[in-house]
């Protein structure tokens, strides 16, 4: 009988560990360029740049979009795009940068983080880090790590309870930052 409940529980802890490999590597991959702008009415705006690594729900992008609203409804010009090696490391047209990403595993998107980590000058821009999920480690100061000693202007974690609140956040947060 002993024998029985090990077994099963030796099967469980296996089956534990590979959703959580699947889970979080099916999250870190890189998924291309998706590359969006909204443009600016104003001569000349402010270029702002959101990188976000998307979610397995649809949090992660609507986040960044109503962040984007928010910050192009200020006047901005907002490019979004995922992280990864389509991108350049010169982000120094952007007075605004962001960096979003899903935790899984207590730990943020290493696409992202790679990507941040290739980006040798933060002289120009205020960056501004979120991250959504449904645990409480937000993974932003893993995040902030790859910032090569910078520190993020702001960091906001999104939970995915909170659906509505969250997209009121966003853009409000959005709109916040167009003003300064």
């Amino acid at each position: 009988m002993i024998k029985k409940i090990l077994i099963v529980i030796a099967i469980i802890i296996v089956i534990t560990l590979s959703m959580k490999w699947w889970i979080v590597s099916s999250g870190n991959t890189q998924k291309g360029s998706k590359e969006e702008i909204l443009s600016s009415s104003q001569q000349s705006p402010k270029k702002a740049l959101i990188i976000y690594q998307p979610s397995k729900s649809d949090i992660s992008s609507r986040i960044a979009h109503q962040i984007a609203k928010g910050i192009n409804d200020g006047g901005y010009e907002v490019t979004l795009n995922y992280p990864g090696d389509h991108l350049s490391a010169d982000i120094s047209q952007y007075s605004l940068v962001i960096f979003g990403s899903p935790v899984y595993a207590e730990e943020p998107s290493k696409a992202l983080t790679d990507y941040i980590s290739k980006i040798k000058d933060f002289s120009s821009p205020k960056i501004v880090l979120y991250s959504t999920g449904s645990l409480k480690n937000d993974g932003l100061d893993t995040m902030e790590e790859s910032l090569n000693g910078i520190k993020a202007y702001k960091k906001i974690k999104f939970y995915t309870s909170a659906k509505k609140e969250n997209d009121t956040i966003a853009y409000d947060l959005g709109k916040e930052l167009s003003k300064e």
